[in-house]
């Protein structure tokens, strides 16, 4: 972690703040803002573990491959519980298995785990943008309270910034690992400002009232 830039740094931390506020209004979470909570334990406990103590390469990254479906199964299973409709419920839940599907079906096939992640991740990173933009208007259309005090408004921006944001990167991870290590910091700087407004965005939601859908 060293040769990391200090940006680096203030982008690993990041995920501090939300669970921080998680853990500060823990006995009011409900539904999926508390498996959001589990989730950034589980992400936080993850990038440090690849960023300190991982070592040897293909280990590394075969744990990644699992880290991009199980990332895929708390965000998903989110955006489903948050459907107002039971057709849409099933929709997103029927989604949830159909990727696992596909995703056990690439590593056996075409994508293996000691290769790189970068079709199976660039897919969930596309089917979760457009599950929560499509919360993200169901929210916006039907909420009952202003919408700066909406903790599903802000979870929901975050995820659809994010994901839309850092999918070229993910897609691309096989041509950028071939740039001097320069240029791949800069290339990454975006990731890891996004991942600072994603966590940002997850505080304020914590601490918003925790309205039920």
């Amino acid at each position: 972690m060293n040769q990391y830039p200090f940006f680096a740094y203030i982008s690993h931390f990041s995920p501090i703040l939300p669970i921080g506020a998680g853990i500060f209004k823990i006995r009011i979470l409900h539904d999926g803002i508390k498996i959001l909570f589990y989730y950034l334990i589980v992400a936080f406990a993850a990038d440090i573990y690849f960023v300190w103590f991982a070592r040897g390469y293909q280990f590394t990254l075969g744990l990644v491959h699992v880290y991009y479906l199980i990332e895929y199964m708390f965000i998903m299973s989110i955006i489903s519980i948050w459907q107002e409709s039971r057709r849409m419920k099933r929709f997103f839940q029927a989604l949830m298995l159909l990727y696992i599907l596909f995703w056990v079906i690439a590593k056996l096939t075409f994508e293996p785990m000691n290769g790189l992640y970068s079709v199976t991740a660039s897919a969930s990173q596309v089917l979760l943008t457009l599950g929560a933009g499509y919360t993200l208007f169901v929210v916006i259309g039907n909420r009952i309270q202003p919408l700066m005090n909406h903790s599903y408004f802000w979870i929901l921006l975050s995820f659809v910034i994010y994901y839309a944001g850092t999918l070229v990167t993910i897609a691309l991870r096989g041509i950028l690992i071939h740039y001097s290590t320069e240029n791949l910091f800069l290339v990454t700087s975006l990731d890891w400002s996004l991942k600072i407004l994603f966590n940002i965005l997850f505080t304020i939601g914590f601490l918003c009232p925790q309205t039920r859908t």
